[in-house]
């Protein structure tokens, strides 16, 4: 049995529509991790990109791919800092409550 399977044709024509977005991606579904990978040719180091968090392909899946393209590096790492501050603020009032509980 063949480990992957490349994704010439779909449904929603996500496999077409991806190369709009790079011209060398392509789409291969992983048989044995049973996911959806978004590969590259001409990648240094092998094609593999990245791995879809999606069961089937759809609209999500050219957003996702917009996403987390290398250009848009500076502005993903700046909304995963923003949401991490976010987490740090909201467990640190969640603390304070706990000990005013506590203490009082």
């Amino acid at each position: 049995m063949k480990k992957y399977y490349l994704i010439e044709n779909d449904v929603y024509f996500i496999s077409h529509r991806i190369k709009e977005i790079d011209k060398s991606y392509f789409i291969v579904f992983n048989c044995e991790k049973n996911k959806f990978e978004v590969h590259a040719l001409g990648q240094m180091g092998g094609t593999y990109c990245f791995t879809l968090p999606f069961d089937m392909l759809d609209a999500r899946t050219l957003d996702y791919t917009l996403k987390t393209r290398s250009q848009n590096l500076a502005k993903l790492i700046e909304e995963i800092d923003k949401q991490n501050l976010k987490l740090t603020k909201d467990n640190f009032k969640k603390a304070v409550n706990k000990l005013e509980e506590v203490l009082l």
